[in-house]
């Protein structure tokens, strides 16, 4: 067996644990959703940290059909002050954060998500983002109560950021072909950790008919 298939087998294994005494029910879509795309920014998608631009085109995909229902859009990436650029502990942990200064080619949102007139970018300086952003009281104010979550890293950012949605009692809901890792095993189990403890993974496909199916968000 390839390590691989080893990683797989255990979490599936593990999975099947947590089913077995009823942890990871399905939460499903609720009355109003909004799209939030987690650090698409330029220096994770376009460097040595992206195995693939796949998800981006799934998620600009899924950005069109949300837009046209009227669904709000929010970005978050990680920017410092270019003057006084300062991560704190988190940098200190991973310096390559400090390479993220406000208005560089870093911290510019992939084109192949780019912003839109009318969506809201946010920029964090943690790895949840919600944490210090204000982006719970955008959501409560817009009656948000699901968060499609697309973006990198799953295993970092994207997680930390379902885990404080969860907390703030949204629905988190990730389109597994939306999001990306540099590291396979823990893409893997970090989607059996979201699937099973804090929110939902989708396909695509199912992330789209959940915003079809959610009420017209009212601007």
């Amino acid at each position: 067996m390839t390590d691989g298939a080893q990683v797989q087998t255990g979490i599936s294994q593990v999975e099947d644990m947590y089913r077995s005494k009823g942890v990871g029910v399905r939460l499903g879509f609720g009355q109003r959703a909004a799209v939030l795309i987690v650090d698409f920014q330029q220096v994770y998608t376009r460097t040595w940290r992206a195995k693939t631009q796949a998800p981006l085109a799934q998620a600009s995909r899924l950005l069109g059909v949300a837009r046209g229902h009227g669904c709000p859009v929010f970005y978050t990436y990680v920017g410092y002050d270019p003057d006084q650029p300062d991560g704190g502990i988190w940098a200190t942990k991973a310096p390559t954060l400090l390479e993220n200064l406000r208005g560089s080619w870093n911290c510019q949102i992939d084109p192949l998500v780019a912003p839109h007139d009318g969506d809201v970018v946010i920029e964090k300086r943690a790895p949840s983002s919600f944490f210090g952003t204000g982006l719970h009281e955008r959501l409560r104010s817009l009656a948000v109560d699901t968060v499609v979550t697309c973006g990198t890293s799953l295993s970092g950012c994207v997680r930390a950021t379902v885990v404080d949605g969860l907390s703030y009692q949204y629905r988190m809901v990730v389109p597994e072909e939306c999001v990306m890792d540099p590291s396979p095993p823990s893409l893997a189990t970090s989607l059996m950790e979201i699937r099973t403890k804090y929110g939902d993974v989708v396909s695509a496909d199912e992330a789209i008919a959940g915003i079809l199916s959610s009420q017209r968000v009212l601007t």
